[in-house]
């Protein structure tokens, strides 16, 4: 086998470790990208940041960053913002489930911490949305507390130092990654080791000429190019037809609170149905879908079909709109239906989907 069984894989002593310490720690400083968390290190700021960044690349994450800070500068604005304004401000990050755990876990700072973030780990880590690796990312970089922190990159990294080719335990990561960590300087030195993966020591082609370890690396001693596990396989997108209607009522839109699809964001959508198989006729199925909500049987005028993906869906959805204003309807008297401006439709409506309907449909 090459590279080394697991049985022999020590965890660096601590000459080792200090003097890693002090290459990394050195490079970073030189080397480290101008990012805007990293500028005012406080803990909203770095719990927004490694939320954001979780399944999404940097150079996406930091325009959406500004914005939300800009709407949520703290715990208090986050938490008294409803669930439609925090939505809109994500649309377009996706796994939205990341927004709605940021807004609780706001909440329930507001609640139980007085406005503060919590400042021990297991407090961090007891948040809505937040597991083992974001809570130690949050301690250490915003805290300055002693804490190893393992993402992709550092667990990329250590792999390659220590010229694993066969699979370990993922808390053998975790301890070499505590044997690492620096008393001083541990927010900067968390940051640095994972920007060393993302910077150097990349999946594919990693820059050895460049990297500050690279006297410590038996990967690069012993001639191993590569040395990280096999990528997972990405996930077959699931095709999904659909249908959507768009009712206008003098000048206002009907959304329903109730949303067909969970995996579309947002607390109010427009009427939405599947179309589970291909022997449903979309023109039928949008017709049914007026009638259940209005009480009447209407003509419907088909738009173009948008398409969309999110989340391994691959969407297309056929467009169908009504001018109800003539007809005499009766809305049911409860809360999972309402009127919305169209002018302020856009505040309800969080989906990049539905905002891709609605254009269709009122454009002309």
């Amino acid at each position: 086998m090459n590279g080394l069984d697991f049985k022999v894989i020590r965890i660096w002593g601590e000459k080792k470790n200090r003097e890693f310490q002090d290459l990394v720690l050195d490079w970073y400083r030189q080397n480290q990208r101008r990012l805007p968390w990293r500028r005012q290190p406080t803990p909203y700021r770095v719990w927004i940041s490694e939320v954001m960044l979780q399944q999404t690349q940097v150079k996406t994450v930091v325009p959406y960053f500004h914005r939300f800070l800009r709407c949520f500068p703290d715990i208090a604005t986050l938490a008294a913002a409803s669930e439609e304004e925090v939505m809109a401000l994500w649309a377009g990050l996706g796994y939205y489930s990341r927004a709605r755990n940021l807004h609780r876990a706001a909440m329930i700072m507001a609640r139980e911490f007085g406005g503060d973030f919590p400042c021990t780990l297991e407090e961090i880590e007891g948040l809505p949305g937040i597991g083992r690796y974001t809570a130690a990312a949050i301690h250490s970089i915003a805290f300055n507390c002693p804490q190893p922190v393992v993402d992709g990159n550092v667990r990329r990294v250590i792999t390659r130092l220590h010229a694993i080719t066969t699979k370990v335990p993922e808390d053998y990561f975790w301890r070499q990654a505590q044997a690492w960590q620096h008393n001083k300087y541990s927010s900067d030195f968390a940051q640095a080791v994972m920007e060393l993966g993302a910077l150097v020591c990349k999946p594919a082609a990693p820059l050895c000429s460049a990297c500050p370890a690279q006297s410590l690396c038996r990967s690069y001693a012993g001639g191993i190019q590569f040395c990280v596990p096999a990528p997972r396989l990405k996930r077959v997108l699931e095709n999904v037809d659909l249908v959507v209607v768009v009712l206008e009522w003098r000048g206002k839109l009907i959304l329903l609170k109730k949303r067909a699809i969970n995996y579309v964001p947002g607390e109010w959508s427009l009427p939405t149905k599947i179309l589970s198989t291909k022997n449903i006729k979309p023109e039928k199925a949008a017709k049914a879908l007026a009638q259940t909500i209005l009480g009447i049987s209407i003509p419907l005028v088909e738009k173009v079909a948008v398409r969309h993906s999110i989340t391994h869906h691959r969407i297309r959805a056929r467009v169908f709109y009504a001018d109800v204003g003539e007809y005499q309807i009766k809305l049911p008297a409860y809360g999972n239906i309402c009127l919305a401006e169209k002018s302020g439709s856009g505040r309800l409506i969080t989906s990049s989907l539905y905002k891709k309907a609605l254009c269709s449909a009122l454009r002309g």
